[in-house]
């Protein structure tokens, strides 16, 4: 009797143990998120900082056993000292040290598996900024990713809503950024700005984590009295899930503190929006044009990629007057050497489809894009119809190639190339150019 007793526990045993009450944890598809403040203050002395975090679509038993996956946490500097993750308590602890210099700030980031988020921690200092701003909007807009840069936002920082980025409101303060991430803004979502530190770039390389330091892209414009603006000598970023922080020194010494608290969506000004759009080809079917007595608009820009090439960009309209027809347009890569504004057929030769990773852009075409406020770049096919152009007729070259002649007074384009939907786009453009205009900066 014992006997069979002892075999029903056995039994039971084994059967309790393959109960599957306990399933197996997959902590790649738990997305970790912060609970506690994105942005902490310290005074001179600093201390003992805490951050608490949580993870989404946790289960309740894994939660009640306290099975959570061990994240993360890093800095970048050294007076943020101590980062230590407490996995059971669901907390990362550091310690700020004292501080006898300027106000300084700094992030800590904190990752699980492909999840993250940053916490901005700022200390007081023995100095003052010349001028501190509390920003109440922010807008901008999303360009994409242009060659092998990084994604580019133009971030407006402004105690109004912005206009535009060719205008600032009477009585607004404005400070502009052009960012690259290493991050984009899908189409149709909220243009967020993204998180993550940005410093002004004097070289322009266009890498993620850098502001682009071109006059016209990153300066602070004062409309409240008198109208100013100048451009920043140096400059950081910081951007968490809501709050933006700057500290600028701008190019007459002045330096500048902002803040901006809040949603970090901008207010993209621009309508319609059309960044990321995929494809942004209409057709269905291949495209074939045969265009003669059209007219070619050559621009010449230089260096206008921050490349060893030269830069004309070209575009070509079947009829001139009222501007309708065919429409091309083409960023024409060349060699410097072929002698800039001054040679008026310096765009003539063939092209390939740019390879930015490629040792030389010489006689290359970047690929059609559309920008985020539907601007066409690069390289497109499209028509006009009384001088507006039809996007439902319009595709963007992805492929192929393009070959420039010159016949007598005549330009001939011939293209054999394909659009982002896979239709080939085959034809040629015979035409004068009657003007030529000089954009070049450098």
């Amino acid at each position: 009797m014992k006997k069979i007793f002892a075999l029903i526990v056995l039994a039971a045993a084994v059967f309790t143990a393959c109960e599957p009450n306990d399933p197996e944890v997959n902590y790649d598809n738990l997305k970790i998120k912060l609970t506690s403040e994105s942005v902490m203050n310290f005074d001179l002395d600093g201390g003992e900082g805490t951050i608490t975090y949580d993870f989404e679509d946790m289960g309740d038993a894994t939660r009640s056993k306290k099975k959570f996956p061990t994240p993360e946490a890093a800095t970048a500097v050294e007076w943020i000292s101590d980062i230590t993750v407490h996995p059971t308590d669901l907390e990362v602890t550091f310690n700020v040290a004292a501080n006898a210099g300027n106000a300084r700030e700094a992030t800590i980031k904190v990752w699980s598996g492909d999840h993250s988020f940053m916490v901005m921690v700022k200390q007081a200092g023995t100095t003052s900024y010349d001028h501190s701003f509390e920003a109440t909007h922010v807008g901008g807009t999303y360009f994409g990713k242009v060659q092998s840069r990084g994604h580019d936002y133009f971030v407006i920082l402004s105690n109004m809503q912005p206009e535009s980025l060719g205008s600032v409101p009477y009585g607004a303060c404005e400070y502009r950024f052009d960012i690259y991430s290493e991050h984009g803004a899908a189409f149709e979502s909220p243009r967020r700005v993204p998180v993550g530190v940005y410093t002004l770039d004097h070289q322009r390389t266009g890498e993620p984590g850098t502001i682009d330091a071109y006059m016209d892209c990153s300066y602070m414009y004062d409309n409240r009295e008198v109208a100013n603006s100048v451009a920043y000598k140096t400059g950081t970023l910081t951007v968490t899930e809501d709050s933006i922080i700057a500290d600028i020194v701008l190019l007459n010494g002045e330096s500048h503190h902002v803040e901006y608290h809040g949603d970090c969506i901008m207010e993209d000004y621009t309508e319609p929006t059309f960044a990321d759009i995929s494809p942004v080809s209409q057709y269905t079917s291949d495209i074939e044009f045969n265009v003669t007595g059209g007219e070619l608009m050559p621009i010449y820009r230089g260096n206008w990629y921050d490349s060893e090439s030269d830069v004309w960009f070209v575009h070509m309209i079947e009829q001139r007057n009222g501007f309708s027809g065919v429409y091309l347009l083409f960023d024409f890569l060349v060699p410097r050497s072929n002698g800039g504004f001054e040679n008026k057929e310096g765009f003539v030769g063939e092209y390939t489809l740019l390879d930015p990773k490629a040792e030389s852009w010489d006689y290359t075409f970047p690929a059609g894009r559309l920008r985020d406020d539907s601007m066409q770049l690069h390289a497109w096919y499209a028509e006009c119809i009384s001088g507006q152009l039809d996007m439902s007729l319009a595709a963007p070259f992805t492929a192929g190639t393009i070959k420039i002649e010159k016949d007598g007074d005549d330009f001939v384009l011939t293209a054999d190339g394909r659009d982002d939907n896979g239709n080939a786009i085959k034809g040629t453009f015979r035409g004068k150019a009657n003007t030529y205009e000089n954009q070049a900066n450098d």
